[in-house]
């Protein structure tokens, strides 16, 4: 009876696919999402993509140049909130498949890809030197760059408009999707400010209308456990994101990484925010390496402000937030075989926002901002100040789904002084390692703070893990509040 209801199915879903598809081929550059989405049933249904020999011309023609169409995983198609078609180059002809894009390197880019509006048409993607080069070269004034998807006329040249006064110079930036590839350093006295505030703070949880938000997009990230993160030798090409120097500030904006596991490497935590100060690239400065190419000393006076985390890809990825990834949970004391090992596939930064400890420890960050900031999910902390820091304040902000400790003061014994956590809302601590640890606010060392105004929200100990190593033991190290003075 199933399968006679399947084959129903499917001679169903072919009839309205060739019906679709005649009349998509009439209007190509429409790309019409139901066209897409049943073509899409029906190759899952199938077993194949034989059948979907109508979309080529219709991908090629309207989002593909000729010459896009050879190489492997050209472009993701993303189709409603769930759905995504896969280009792939088979002999110059382009073909779809149905699934999630996986990446064989540990930080391999995802690939020349774009996502199309409720229109069927390209979001406006730019690629990351033609919008960072300039900034790092301290270009100002009318920066015009090119996208780099697509040829439909709503893909035109944009402006990045650049004023300076008192030796800031602020950088206005258009909606659009911008790429970003590296961990790159914020220049001292730089201000970049997006097309909207992507929150409302009423309601963290709606997402914005992409296609009026300032997008940065990772276009590498982390999927291998074994992966060297916080030892490498070069912290530019190893991360993803942005360090802030002094003096900088960030607002109106949204971020969205694509790491899928949190490597055995930075198991105590060394960083790999969306945005970090300038610092150590270890937690505790035994190598020479820093952040970003930074000089590692503390930044001061850094704003965020109006950002959003991690929330493009959420509707996508949700249904893997805290679900059983078979194996991945040996976690025994005496034999750490596998525990957490295997990708969640939750596609998020490692942390929210980082301040590292300093090179200069006696004077290390001071006078750090955070305001109206949402994080949907991210692989370790969401925010975890460390180190030396005088006057910080974290408030209004809203960061759920996170792998470890959601609001994190980190001073060891630095002593960090005038930090406040104010109006601010955690959910789900360490759901993405489901309850292995991760409270709502924790403190490893410090000499003053406030907590003031803080709620937390996390699921009952039935959604606990048991690990695989037997014994009937459970894991919910799960709590509201931890205090560590030392």
């Amino acid at each position: 009876a199933v399968r006679q209801a399947q084959s129903r199915r499917v001679e169903r879903l072919r009839s309205q696919s060739s019906s679709l598809a005649q009349h998509c081929t009439a209007t190509p550059v429409k790309l019409r999402r139901e066209f897409l989405e049943m073509q899409l049933e029906f190759a899952q249904e199938e077993g194949d993509c034989s059948s979907c020999e109508t979309c080529q011309p219709l991908v090629q023609e309207a989002v593909l140049k000729p010459a896009d169409c050879s190489g492997s995983w050209r472009r993701a198609l993303a189709v409603g909130t769930a759905l995504a078609l896969a280009v792939v180059g088979v002999g110059g002809a382009a073909s779809l498949k149905s699934g999630a894009l996986t990446e064989a390197s540990e930080t391999q880019g995802t690939g020349d890809w774009t996502r199309l509006d409720a229109e069927g048409s390209p979001y406006q993607t730019y690629a990351y030197a033609t919008w960072s080069d300039p900034i790092k070269n301290g270009s100002c004034g009318q920066i015009r760059i090119q996208p780099k998807t697509g040829s439909t006329p709503k893909l035109q040249e944009a402006t990045i408009s650049c004023t300076e006064a008192d030796g800031f110079k602020t950088y206005s930036f258009p909606a659009g999707i911008f790429e970003i590839d590296e961990q790159m350093l914020v220049p001292r006295k730089a201000q970049i400010i997006g097309a909207n505030n992507p929150n409302d703070m009423s309601n963290p949880t709606q997402s914005p209308d992409w296609t009026q938000q300032t997008l940065f997009l990772a276009t590498r990230g982390l999927h291998h456990f074994e992966m060297k993160y916080c030892y490498a030798s070069n912290m530019v090409h190893t991360r993803v994101g942005f360090v802030l120097d002094s003096y900088v500030t960030m607002r109106d904006l949204s971020y969205q990484g694509i790491d899928t596991i949190r490597p055995n490497d930075n198991g105590a935590l060394c960083g790999g925010a969306a945005f970090e100060t300038k610092g150590c690239a270890t937690n505790d400065c035994s190598t020479d390496v820093n952040n970003g190419g930074s000089d590692g000393n503390g930044s001061v006076y850094v704003t965020i402000e109006n950002v959003r985390l991690n929330d493009y890809y959420f509707a996508e990825d949700q249904a893997k937030i805290g679900a059983h990834v078979p194996g991945n949970t040996k976690c025994h004391h005496h034999s750490y075989k596998c525990c957490f090992c295997k990708a969640n596939g939750v596609r998020s930064t490692q942390v929210g926002i980082w301040i590292p400890e300093s090179r200069n420890n006696d004077t290390g960050t001071r006078h750090f901002f955070v305001n109206n900031v949402v994080s949907r999910s991210t692989q370790a902390d969401g925010v975890n100040l460390h180190g030396k820091i005088l006057n910080a304040t974290v408030q209004n902000t809203y960061f759920a789904n996170t792998g470890d400790d959601t609001f994190a003061l980190w001073g060891a014994s630095s002593d960090p002084t005038a930090v406040t956590f104010k109006n601010c809302v955690a959910v789900n601590p360490g759901i993405m390692r489901p309850h292995f640890y991760g409270v709502c606010v924790a403190t490893y060392g410090l000499k003053e703070v406030v907590f003031d105004g803080m709620t937390c929200r996390s699921t009952t100990s039935a959604k606990a893990i048991v690990p695989e190593w037997g014994g009937g033991d459970t894991f919910y190290r799960t709590s509201m509040f931890v205090f560590y003075t030392s």
